[in-house]
């Protein structure tokens, strides 16, 4: 396995655990739920958007 190949693999997982996040955070808009506390909605956008970014930056070692 080559560097480039565990970066690539390590971008798929942050895309994912981004991915869930958001997708927690949209449902949890629409629930609109009372017990969530506004420190979990906090973390669960930094997963969101560092997940995303750094997987993007990382896929992207494996087309180069």
């Amino acid at each position: 396995m080559t560097y480039s190949a565990l970066l690539f693999i390590v971008g798929i997982f942050l895309i994912f655990l981004g991915g869930f996040s958001g997708i927690y955070l949209f449902r949890s808009s629409i629930l609109k739920e009372k017990e969530l506390k506004d420190i979990n909605v906090a973390n669960l956008w930094v997963l969101f958007l560092l997940g995303i970014t750094f997987g993007l930056i990382l896929c992207s070692f494996w087309f180069e």
